[in-house]
């Protein structure tokens, strides 16, 4: 008798697999070894298989023996009864107390209103979900809070005792500050970004790589812990004998003295090569609480998915198996994947173990207007370009005597180095800030939505649609005719193979409605809060069903900063610079700002 059992999986993919059990028999081994995912399992003298492979298993094995079938039904597999494959007779049923204490795990009323900013409803459930599933993927859509949602969800488990620290790992290098900004704002637990320091000037810099790795080795104090995905690498070591050593990151944060419950992975589908020395490291990092968040799962193909489900112990398959359920093979060798097969098993899988909510889910439970100030951290080389920049306009500022024009030129010079160094040198100089807006963009158009973003140099607007040429960036700046920008305005708003409007805020802000996106980036923030009220309003409209997002980027320790806290701190007194005239105020703050460089 050859046994066939579906139950939940070992080693392989999928919600469920098949455990194929018979009596010793050479032929039907020869015949198992042909297929391309399987894996046997030698304590329990059991093969298994992905569901994929029933009908071929069925055709393949009816000639040896009979078969005795055992599938569960097609009703949601999280609440069926689980086979016992050693016992293909017996059936164990969820006990009914079981749901009871998942449902008692739920947000209490009193512990919601402890949070320090009150979450949207569609927030609380994914707190929910995470308080039910202790390892899950997080892939809201843009704009819809994924980082309150972690944050929520960590200080809940802090609370009721079941961790002491959140380490919080970001795919995205320069998003270690937006987060330690973010848990400031919405959370009063204390946060550590692994490494930083205080200059006396109070710029933010980075100890050493040792000195971080004994950080993290330490006792640490702070109940959020910051670093980033490129920091969790493979090192190598001197030895006692003067040898060098390779050493895991994943060894060390297993010797840490820190006790971390929980780990979160934002932007993980960065995390998308395997074989990489950080992917590798993540793989072996382990808590009892981990949340895998992104809302582009799917970059470019299947394969996207597997880190996050391998990772989150969702997926028990090897790479191999995995892509061998997944993909189609051909070309020479039949070695190239050249298709992707059996995708509604993945997407049952990544269901499963997901909480995904879009914009037109949620849509009720969001403000009409919600405005996020992103602080993004410039690379080595970007950090370099703009500190010399800055060197250059303080000399320059030391040597004359500081007017209105050649101050407005300096401060331009500055805001320049940190959104367009093409601008300002021949150097091959990537902005961080742009790389960061082409990340944001990915994510928004993957999720079939359209978005406007507006700079103040025409520059920058030409360098970012170079960077997006893939989606066919209609522009609008001083240079294109009117009759082209009411053109590209038209095909933005009504043609779906147009998702990308880039403008600069002289040219776009005013006269122009874009509300067919409900998303707008700001490169770089206009001088003036009553330009960039107007910039926004090009997709905030008063007959708008949508709401809009607004995302301001910033680069750290640089003249963004200082723009955007004086177009807020002095709204109110109106424009600075409207046909030559200047107010005298903002101008002193911008002089005393450069001369404190």
């Amino acid at each position: 008798m050859i046994r066939i059992v579906e139950s939940a999986p070992i080693k392989m993919t999928g919600i469920t697999t098949l455990k194929v059990t018979f009596p010793y028999n050479e032929a039907i081994i020869e015949i198992i070894k042909g297929y391309d995912a399987k894996v046997w399992h030698k304590s329990i003298l059991t093969w298994e298989f992905p569901v994929t492979d029933l009908k071929k298993l069925l055709d393949d094995l009816t000639r040896f023996d009979d078969i005795e079938l055992q599938l569960i039904d097609g009703r949601d597999f999280k609440t069926d009864p689980v086979l016992d494959f050693m016992n293909p007779t017996a059936i164990t049923i969820q006990p009914e107390n079981e749901v009871v204490s998942k449902v008692n795990k739920y947000l209490t009323p009193e512990e919601i209103d402890s949070f320090k900013v009150k979450p949207f409803d569609h927030q609380i459930d994914a707190i929910n979900y995470g308080l039910t599933h202790d390892k899950f993927l997080l892939l809201d859509g843009c704009g819809l809070g994924k980082t309150n949602e972690i944050v929520w969800l960590a200080e809940t488990l802090k609370r009721r005792g079941l961790i002491e620290h959140c380490l919080i790992i970001c795919g995205v290098n320069s998003l270690k500050q937006n987060w330690k900004k973010e848990i400031r704002k919405f959370s009063n637990e204390s946060v550590r970004v692994l490494g930083e320091k205080i200059t006396k000037h109070g710029k933010i810099k980075y100890d050493t790589l040792e000195n971080r790795r004994n950080e993290l080795l330490g006792n640490i104090e702070e109940f959020f812990v910051i670093s980033n995905i490129e920091f969790f690498r493979t090192f190598k070591q001197k030895g006692k004998n003067g040898e060098a050593k390779e050493v895991k990151m994943s060894d060390l944060y297993k010797k840490s003295k820190t006790k971390f419950g929980m780990i979160a992975v934002d932007e993980i589908h960065k995390v998308s090569n395997k074989n990489s020395s950080q992917a590798e490291n993540l793989l072996r990092m382990k808590a009892e609480h981990q949340v895998a968040a992104t809302g582009t799962l799917i970059t470019n193909n299947a394969i996207s998915a597997y880190i996050p489900l391998s990772w989150t112990d969702n997926d028990k398959a090897t790479l191999t198996d995995y892509k061998s359920v997944y993909c189609e093979y051909g070309g020479f060798g039949a070695k190239q994947i050249v298709g992707y097969k059996n995708l509604d098993v993945l997407r049952e899988e990544i269901e499963s173990c997901s909480i995904r909510r879009t914009l037109d889910m949620v849509r009720d439970d969001m403000p009409k207007l919600q405005i996020d100030y992103e602080v993004v951290e410039m690379d080595d080389a970007h950090s370099k370009f703009y500190e010399d920049i800055k060197n250059g306009v303080k000399d320059e500022a030391m040597k004359v005597e500081l007017n209105t024009s050649n101050l407005l030129a300096l401060t331009t010079r500055l805001r320049q180095a940190t959104s367009c160094p093409t601008a300002l040198t021949e150097n091959a100089v990537i902005s961080s800030k742009l790389e960061r807006c082409v990340e944001l963009v990915d994510e928004i158009v993957s999720q079939g939505n359209k978005v406007v973003i507006l700079g103040t140099f025409k520059e920058t607007v030409a360098e970012l649609a170079k960077m997006l040429e893939n989606y066919k960036p209609l522009l609008c700046t001083g240079d294109i005719p009117d009759g082209t920008i009411f053109e590209g305005v038209e095909k933005f708003q009504t043609d779906p193979n147009y998702p990308v409007f880039i403008g600069t805020t002289a040219k776009t802000g005013t006269g122009i409605t874009l509300n067919a996106a409900m998303y707008l980036i700001f490169i770089d923030t206009p001088w003036t809060w009553s330009d960039f009220d107007q910039g926004y309003s090009r997709i905030y409209r008063v007959t708008n069903v949508n709401p809009a997002f607004i995302k301001v980027l910033s680069c750290q320790d640089t003249m963004d900063e200082r723009v955007w806290e004086l177009i807020n701190t002095k709204k109110d007194m109106g424009e600075y610079l409207v046909d030559g005239k200047v107010n005298p105020t903002i101008v002193e703050s911008l002089r005393n700002f450069i001369l404190d460089l």
